[in-house]
């Protein structure tokens, strides 16, 4: 039988165990699955992100096992980086993580880890100075309104970012990248983490969702300005960007 995601009501729930099963083999199934291309993906976002600011407070939502966060910590030289997820597990190795690079690297900056729901973010309007959420987006129920969330907690002119899948181009790559996608990922997730079904969850999970220029829309529904993005990969990556007003 083929694989359906659950309807939306019962999406948020399926996600949630999907993640908390696959947490603690997360990052090498991302490098391999990616061939480690997603670091400079979100070396590029968190750059963007910053725009050259040293300080200031910036969250991270969906941020998973906490390696954007961290990058971002690396990258200040003071203030505090929230990150945000609703899988306990996922926040359990973000957490360990965190320990490790404290130990071989001195910062100033403040790193916080927040279980909830990025539908509704538990912080006060216009609190950051900038919110990224990166290959997270596909695995809420509504995207629009996680867009808006996050553009709520932003002060007036910061940036909000999304790093997500994006729409393959060419004849030959983009056959080739639905092939791998859809295929070889479930393999990767059999074998690395004994897993097929939580990694034949991440290919279904680009079914319905938007396409750059969709997202895009989103961004601007949001009330967004100067909103744009960025292909990566081909295609198969997009990096969209808008500030608050």
């Amino acid at each position: 039988m083929p694989f359906r995601l659950p309807a939306t009501e019962e999406k948020a729930q399926y996600v949630l165990s999907q993640f908390d099963r696959i947490a603690r083999g997360y990052d090498l199934a991302n490098d391999c699955i990616s061939m480690g291309m997603h670091r400079l993906w979100k070396a590029k976002a968190v750059k963007l992100l910053l725009s050259g600011q040293s300080g200031g407070h910036y969250l991270d939502i969906c941020c998973g096992t906490g390696d954007l966060a961290l990058s971002l910590a690396e990258r200040l030289k003071s203030g505090q980086v929230t990150g945000l997820d609703f899988s306990g597990n996922m926040l359990e190795v973000a957490k360990n993580r965190e320990a490790r690079h404290r130990a071989q690297n001195k910062s100033a900056v403040q790193l916080d880890w927040v279980k909830g729901d990025a539908l509704n973010l538990p912080f006060q309007p216009a609190l950051f100075d900038g919110a990224i959420v990166s290959f997270g987006l596909r695995n809420v129920s509504d995207y629009q309104k996680a867009i808006d969330e996050m553009a709520r907690v932003v002060k007036p002119g910061g940036k909000v970012i999304n790093l997500d899948l994006g729409k393959p181009e060419g004849l030959l790559f983009h056959p080739l990248f639905c092939f791998y996608f859809s295929q070889i990922v479930p393999l990767i997730g059999q074998v690395l983490q004994n897993d097929r079904a939580a990694y034949t969850y991440l290919p279904e999970s680009k079914r319905n969702y938007p396409d750059p220029e969709g997202i895009s829309e989103l961004f601007v529904r949001a009330g967004l300005l100067n909103v744009q993005h960025i292909k990566l990969a081909s295609g198969s990556v997009a990096l969209t960007c808008g500030t608050v007003k």
